[in-house]
C-alpha cells in the first residue's frame, strides 16, 4: 500500500513539475489603440450629431413645428400632440439636445395676461414633452405674449396664427432671444 502511495505521489509530483511542451509563439506586432478617453469623445460627438440631424430632420419633416391654441386656452389639440410626440421621443433618446418653446398670444387681453397665457401654453407643450421621457433641463419654456405676432393684421384668422408655441431646436434653443417671463 505504501509503494502504491509513494508511485502515485512521485507520479503526480513529478508530473506536475514537469514542463509542458514549448508552443509555437507566433510574432504579433503590437497594433496601437488609440486613447479610450479620445474614442469616447469622438463616439459621444457622433451620437450628439446624429441626434442633432434626427431632430433636424424632423423639424424640416413637419414644415413649421408650431403647435396651434384655442382662443384664451392652453389645452393641447390633437395635432399639437401628434406634432409633439415626434420631438419627445427624439429628445427622449437624445438627452443631450435642448429644445426651446416660446408661448405667444393674440394682441387681445393686456399684455401681463398676455404674457402669462403664452407661458402656460409654453409649459402645456414642456409637459407634454415630459411625458416621453426628456429631462426638464433639455426644455426651456418662455413667453412673447403678443410681442412677436406671425400675422399683425386685427381679424380672427390673424388671431388664430398669433396663439400659438414654437419649437426652437439646435443651438438658438440655448439661447434666450431677449423673451420676457410673466410676472409671479
Amino acid at each position: 500500500m505504501n509503494r502504491i502511495l509513494a508511485v502515485a505521489l512521485l507520479a503526480a509530483f513529478g508530473c506536475a513539475t514537469a514542463k509542458p511542451a514549448e508552443e509555437k509563439k507566433e510574432t504579433q506586432t503590437k497594433v496601437e489603440q488609440p486613447d479610450d478617453s479620445k474614442q469616447k469623445a469622438t463616439q459621444a460627438a457622433e451620437f450628439k450629431a446624429k441626434g442633432q440631424a434626427e431632430l433636424d430632420k424632423a423639424l424640416v419633416d413637419l414644415k413649421s413645428v408650431t403647435v396651434f391654441f384655442n382662443f384664451d386656452d392652453s389645452t393641447l389639440t390633437k395635432d399639437a400632440q401628434d406634432k409633439l410626440a415626434v420631438i419627445g421621443d427624439i429628445l427622449t433618446r437624445h438627452p443631450e439636445l435642448d429644445v426651446k418653446i416660446e408661448g405667444n398670444a393674440d394682441e387681445r387681453g393686456t399684455a401681463q395676461y398676455n404674457l402669462a397665457l403664452g407661458q402656460r401654453r409654453a409649459d402645456q407643450v414642456k409637459a407634454y414633452l415630459a411625458k416621453f421621457g426628456a429631462k426638464a433641463e433639455q426644455i426651456k419654456a418662455i413667453s412673447f405674449g403678443a410681442e412677436k405676432p406671425v400675422d399683425p393684421g386685427h381679424t380672427e384668422e390673424a388671431y388664430a396664427k398669433n396663439r400659438r408655441a414654437d419649437v426652437a431646436a439646435g443651438p438658438e434653443a440655448k439661447k434666450d432671444a431677449g423673451a420676457t417671463e410673466p410676472k409671479k
